[in-house]
């Protein structure tokens, strides 16, 4: 992977940010998976996502300041979800029907609407580009964004929840459609799922939830093709859940209520990233074979950034070359938050 960095995002980002979800929704069958951008949001002013509690990051080629950014893939991290507008989610749970006196004994699985997940922090919108680029690319971009999220969460440990998930999209067939949503949702809401997204963008899950059963929803009364999508994610998000699983997300048996995408979660203080994540200071060495990638977050003139570079962990230091300081425009000293790169993305 060519050098790299993140940043949160501005308004000259928005072509780059409309070329990267369409690199995104290429790569996907439905335009508008999951897996694509929603540009417009992306593009808000910075006081205004922060007034919102997101923090909008997107990874760069690193480039000269007065060269147009090459956008590589972009993330969004809230704070808490669901304390405004409820969100909602199916829990995947199970019941059981039993007789002793007549031998019988039968689990069904089940949908229950709830809002399980409000206040948790979220990984959202997380895009990337495809086209003609390697998927070991692809992979270290994703890596990249999303321990540098991690990194400001241990930054400002306070300002988020105990909680974090990042929803993935569900199966679709060659159409687009969801199979889960023709099964269940549209008895409920006959109106076009992807016209309504377009319409309200993600809030359309609130507002559609007033229409679905709050009982409990036995799976086996759904089609086989609707049942089979439950916590399925889309091909085309594989290689994402791979990094989320990495950074210690995993599936708690909650599902999108569009599609039945997976969600993943974790307790934020148990990620190993946010173990192991530390403020150190930098010290200068010689570049060697010892040293390992990490992901190196900075503080300059106001303007946070994070690098994928090589580094050394020596006492309550972290060394790096002496070019590697240079690029980084910082001097011997510098105060940093830093986390290793271990695993997917190297």
């Amino acid at each position: 992977m060519k050098a790299a960095l993140v940043r949160p995002a501005r308004h000259g980002d928005l072509p780059a940010l409309a070329a990267l979800a369409a690199s995104a929704a290429s790569a996907a069958t439905s335009a508008t998976s999951a897996t694509s951008t929603n540009t417009a949001h992306l593009a808000e002013p910075s006081a205004a996502v922060a007034a919102a509690g997101e923090t909008l990051l997107v990874a760069q080629a690193a480039a000269p300041d007065d060269e147009p950014a090459v956008l590589l893939g972009a993330l969004r991290l809230r704070r808490a979800v669901g304390l405004g507008l409820p969100r909602v989610w199916y829990h995947v749970g199970c019941t059981v029907h039993a007789a002793s006196e007549l031998g019988l004994f039968h689990r069904q699985r089940t949908l229950m609407l709830g809002h399980d997940h409000t206040g948790a922090s979220e990984l959202a919108d997380m895009a990337w580009a495809h086209d003609d680029v390697p998927l070991a690319d692809q992979a270290a971009t994703l890596h990249l964004l999303v321990q540098s999220a991690l990194l400001l969460m241990a930054r400002d440990r306070m300002q988020y929840a105990a909680r974090l998930i990042a929803e993935l999209p569900g199966a679709r067939d060659s159409a687009g459609q969801s199979p889960f949503w023709h099964g269940l949702g549209r008895h409920f809401f006959n109106g076009d799922p992807l016209a309504a997204a377009q319409a309200h963008g993600a809030d359309w899950h609130t507002h559609v939830a007033a229409l679905l059963p709050r009982q409990p929803v036995y799976t086996s009364f759904l089609p086989a093709a609707a049942e089979a999508a439950i916590g399925q994610a889309h091909p085309a998000a594989l290689l994402l859940r791979e990094v989320l699983e990495h950074a210690g997300l995993r599936y708690g048996h909650h599902v999108n209520v569009d599609d039945a995408g997976p969600v993943l979660e974790g307790t934020t203080d148990d990620l190993p990233s946010l173990r192991r994540a530390r403020r150190c200071t930098l010290t200068t060495a010689s570049h060697d074979g010892s040293q390992a990638f990490v992901a190196l977050a900075t503080q300059a003139d106001g303007s946070w950034r994070a690098h994928r570079v090589r580094a050394q962990a020596r006492g309550a230091g972290l060394a790096v070359a002496a070019e590697t300081m240079q690029f980084l425009g910082l001097a011997e000293g510098a105060a940093v938050w830093a986390v290793a790169l271990g695993g997917a993305g190297d």
